[in-house]
């Protein structure tokens, strides 16, 4: 039929010429013994593949749990099974047939198929029985996987679209082109459609006997996997020979089938059976290294190769480097984000030396913060809105990797790394977030801590300031060739700027330390990231009156002396990075992360009257008297009910997993694209044992009461989820696509000692993003996005609450002028339902502890802006400006009755509480050779302690204007002295209501360092 087709210029005794070869007789001779194999064998392997999928549905079941059926048509559900499993059959054999030609041991039995001399049908046949063993099982490993995959996720929803009881797409593939791919009929795709599908002629080329030829075109059907090893090759004209130089078998069925086994003899052989992609493809490895190279030169002068698919210049993996830096720049360094992101950089974080993150953060617009200790130990940080109680509503991130203790099972952020560290900050808002799940609502935060540097390198900072607060900061680093280390300490105290009554600490000590060890490979690096953390703080929840606070805004009462938190907490990450070409980069790390924490502090009254409330009341009458004049220990406890409860909340955090991101750059025709797929396998735990011992106030002093100690929670909570995500950059010159998707596939279990025991919920979730962004010149862009917010259900939580979701919407400008940039977003987050959650940083006690409340629709909206420049007064001095507004609104948009503290009795309309309608920064500065001097003011305008009106409420914090100012002077190349100050108007004010009465801003502080550091450039 191909003749009479295609019409070739072979004769009729061409045709019984390949017929009659010897090579054509050993097709036929593996045809049949193939069959006889399968005869024997072919039926265990034949249900191998549903027994992998039966085992895996098993396991899942299991181990996670049942998943709730996603609301999806049979039909698409149907479509979808049948792509994903074409796709990965595709890749799976692309993945194998690689390996036969690069690894020693695999290539002796994949030389019996290369061998052939001639190309017929039949030549698909001519694999050895071990290489079939092989396809086979990789068959069933992959049919299984997927099949269970989707079996357990939709259920009776699957099915596979079929021809004749065979998978369709492969059907149509092998009936159109399947039978020419091993012909002498050569048959090529137009080379647009060639950069996609492989056809015959291309396989052909994979055959040739050409040393130019060695190593292209290893797909089936797809190129794409070609076009990313860069091994996709066009011809335009058939190979002369088929075939290899040196065969290890002949031309008949039993050397065919045992000569692979005996050139496998010598021991160096068996035994080096390594994938070495840093090598070039060799499809013959026994052709002369000569003749390889000769094979090289000739095919860069003659091929037509895809554009972009080679390397263009040699892989340089000793400058590959760890530093997760996720915001994308152009090559002149201009943001290249279809939504809002903010980087501050080491050079910001360096200007006032702040060592608190909240102040760091004052900057970003759209962000904001709720002061509590006044040092920033355990900062509270909302983006767009987002609740900020402890940070448990935006995805926290370390270099790449959730920080959280627990961020599924317990997100609080208890821990949050020392800022004198970071190298960097990075914060995601809109579609950016997607990539950084799990809390895309709000956004994400990224610290960056420093890499191991190229030659040796290293700082101390020592600083001291008022109220006995020191700070040391030194690192150190080294490099040797292909080894690197890094040893990084940092120690902050402070006695504290209250005052407690009848005396005692309320100060702080902080120490982190942490060490990078890194080894660098031809195109792959690793990095083992360890750290070790501790904490002792003697903090309580426990705030002041109004008129307290008016008084003596500094004061803590004596009911709160025997405040005290007390953590450790490790952390060993390892990482690997490996480009095996140009436009692939992969990112795999490994990490396990340990919390064990203990905080002591005032819970309450023994009889529940409420402390927020007892606090935040501007008149006290009758038992309300009394019960203020025991916090402060002016009066007795005279009966168990004024008996205060002494609380020690004990919590154990585990987080671990692996997560690795693979990055494909292509350059096509008219257009640039940058696929990124993600995954990552997390579980994390908290165990929580929470005790009470009463204490009666006698004397102005707190003492036992005598009880039993009573234990109020023991609880054990777990999450195991699996997150998948696709992002793409597609660019066509002006205009950028960034389609992206994210799968949340989420188990929660949470087992109490008093309390029934819930069953695992499993909780799948798909968020859908597409932004767009427009070059409307050199210098300024339009982004718009969309994207589905979404923060989790915490283990544990009734079946009536609902995960947070939303749809977010955002549109801006961005400019960058020369040394000049400004931007202006407006963003618009339409929640289908919000979420709170009790917490005793926001004021809930008891059994309401970790409780999560429906909230209903909400609109959270506004306008943020950002803009720096930096005016040249002459080369050596300069005058950098900078500054950032943001206008925030919100309003429920139903009416509701809560528990939740901070929402209360909502009204249709009402706005969120802890959300400045405006903040703003200004930062000014003046820089020359050797000297730096810097001053920010911020400002923020009042809130809403619970829902409600402002300016209406009983209850607001008033707003707040902060003047901060540093100056850095270089005495040498190595030493320098800086001074820095914050709150220089010494502004008292009321920063919060939560968790229990008025917390004041930190007071006027003055810092003075002096840093020693590596010769300057």
């Amino acid at each position: 039929m191909y003749f009479w087709i295609c019409k070739p210029s072979w004769t009729r005794n061409s045709f019984l010429a390949v017929l009659r070869h010897d090579s054509s007789k050993l097709d036929v001779q593996m045809l049949i013994s193939r069959q006889l194999i399968t005869v024997l064998i072919g039926t265990q392997a034949l249900f191998s593949g549903w027994t992998v999928a039966t085992h895996g549905v098993r396991w899942l079941d299991r181990v996670i749990g049942v998943p709730a059926t996603p609301q999806i048509s049979e039909f698409t559900a149907t479509l979808l099974y049948s792509f994903t499993l074409f796709v990965c059959w595709d890749l799976s054999r692309f993945v194998v047939h690689l390996l036969m030609h690069r690894v020693p041991f695999l290539w002796a039995f994949h030389q019996v198929h290369h061998s052939a001399e001639v190309l017929t049908p039949l030549t698909f046949h001519r694999i050895h029985p071990i290489e079939s063993w092989i396809y086979t099982m990789r068959g069933a490993i992959v049919t299984g996987v997927l099949a269970g995959l989707f079996y357990w996720f939709f259920r009776d929803s699957i099915d596979q679209v079929t021809i004749w009881g065979v998978p369709a797409l492969g059907f149509l593939f092998n009936v159109a082109f399947g039978n020419l791919r091993h012909s002498h009929v050569w048959i090529r795709f137009p080379k647009a459609v060639e950069l996609w599908f492989l056809s015959p002629a291309q396989h052909q080329i994979h055959h040739s006997k050409d040393p130019m030829h060695y190593g292209k075109n290893y797909g089936t059907w797809l190129a794409i996997w070609d076009r990313a090893l860069g091994s996709l090759f066009h011809a335009e004209k058939p190979p002369q020979s088929y075939g290899v130089s040196n065969p290890n078998h002949q031309h008949n069925l039993l050397s065919a089938w045992f000569e692979p086994f005996r050139s496998l003899f010598p021991l160096a052989m068996l035994l080096c059976p390594v994938f070495v992609l840093e090598q070039e493809a060799v499809a013959n490895p026994t052709e002369d290294p000569q003749s390889e190279s000769e094979a090289e030169k000739k095919e860069s002068s003659s091929t037509e190769d895809v554009e972009g698919s080679s390397e263009s210049e040699e892989l340089k993996p000793e400058k590959m480097s760890f530093a997760e830096e996720m915001i994308v720049y152009s090559d002149d360094q201009t943001l290249r984000v279809a939504g809002s992101a903010q980087k501050v950089s080491q050079e910001q974080l360096e200007l006032f030396e702040f060592d608190n993150i909240e102040q760091v953060l004052q900057q970003v617009p759209g962000v904001a913060t709720r002061n509590e200790d006044g040092f920033g130990l355990r900062p509270n940080i909302g983006i767009r809105g987002a609740n900020s109680d402890r940070s448990a509503k935006i995805s926290l991130m370390e270099d790449g990797v959730l920080l959280a203790p627990a961020p599924y099972a317990a997100p609080a952020a208890y821990y949050f790394p020392m800022s004198t560290r970071a190298v960097g900050v990075e914060v995601f808002k809109g579609p950016a977030a997607t990539r950084h799940g799990p809390y895309t609502i709000g956004g994400a935060l990224n610290v960056m801590t420093r890499d191991v540097p190229e030659t040796f390198s290293y700082t101390a900072d020592l600083a001291g300031g008022l109220r006995d607060t020191y700070k040391g900061h030194v690192w150190v680093g080294q490099r040797w060739n292909r080894f690197g280390i890094l040893l990084e300490g940092a120690h902050l105290q402070s006695s504290g700027f209250k005052n407690l009554d009848g005396g005692g600490e309320t100060g702080f000590q902080r120490t982190e330390l942490m060490s990078k060890g890194e080894l660098r490979l031809e195109k792959s690096a690793f990095e083992l990231k360890l750290g070790y953390a501790h904490e002792q703080s003697n903090e309580t929840y426990l705030g002041l009156s109004y008129d307290d606070l008016e008084d003596s805004p500094y004061r803590r009462y004596v009911s709160s002396n025997q405040g005290d938190m007390a953590w450790n907490r490790t952390q060993a990450e390892l990482s690997w990075r490996f480009q095996p070409t140009t436009n692939i980069r992969i990112h795999t790390v490994a990490y396990h992360h340990w919390l064990d924490r203990s905080w002591t502090k005032l819970n309450g009254f023994r009889d529940g009257t409420s402390l927020h409330q007892l606090l935040s009341s501007e008149e006290l009458s009758g038992q309300a008297e009394v019960y203020m004049a025991i916090l402060k220990g002016e009066e007795d406890s005279t009966t168990t009910g004024q008996y205060l409860q002494i609380g020690t909340n004990h919590r154990v955090f585990h987080s671990y997993g692996i997560q690795s991101k693979a990055q494909w750059e292509h350059y096509g025709q008219g257009f640039t694209s940058v696929l990124e797929v993600g995954a990552r396998l997390h579980a994390d735990d908290v165990i929580r044992i929470h005790t009470e011992d009463a204490h009666m106030m006698q004397s102005s002093k707190l003492e036992h009461a005598g009880f039993d100690q009573e234990t109020m929670l023991d609880s054990h909570a777990t999450a195991k989820t699996l997150a998948l995500h696709l992002h793409e950059d597609l660019s066509f010159d002006w205009l950028h696509l960034f389609p992206s998707v994210r799968l949340e596939l989420i188990q929660g279990q949470r087992e109490d000692l008093y309390a029934a025991t819930q069953e695992a919920i499993v909780r799948p979730t798909l968020l859908p993003g597409f932004a767009t962004l427009v070059d409307l010149g050199s210098w300024t862009d339009f982004f718009v996005g969309v994207h589905r917010g979404f923060s989790p259900v915490s283990p544990g939580q009734p079946e009536d609450v609902k995960p947070e979701v939303s749809w977010n919407y955002e549109a801006g400008f961005r400019g960058d002028f020369g040394n000049s940039h400004a931007e202006v977003v407006g963003f618009f987050n339409d929640y289908e339902n919000l979420m709170g959650q009790c917490s005793f940083a926001g004021g809930c006690t008891g059994t309401d502890i970790d409780q999560q409340y429906n909230g209903g629709s909400v609109w959270i909206y506004g306008l943020e802006g950002v803009f720096s420049t930096d005016f040249k007064l002459s080369p050596k001095v300069s005058i950098p400006l900078g500054g950032s507004l943001t206008f925030n609104r919100s309003a429920f948009q139903t009416a509701f009755q809560s528990s939740f503290h901070q929402f209360g009795s909502v009204q249709e309309g009402d706005q969120l509480p802890y959300l400045p309608d405006v903040q703003s920064s200004l930062l000014v500065g003046l820089n020359t050779e050797r000297l730096s001097l810097s001053s920010s003011l911020s400002h923020r305008s009042s809130m809403l302690d619970e829902a409600g009106v402002l300016g209406e409420e009983e209850l607001e914090i008033p707003s707040l204007l902060l003047l901060n100012a540093a100056a850095d002077v270089q005495l040498t190349k190595r030493f320098s002295l800086y001074v820095s100050g914050t709150n220089l108007t010494n502004a008292q004010n009321i920063t919060s209501w939560r968790p229990f009465g008025a917390r004041p801003i930190a007071p006027l502080q003055v810092m003075a360092g002096l840093k020693i550091h590596e010769d300057r450039p």
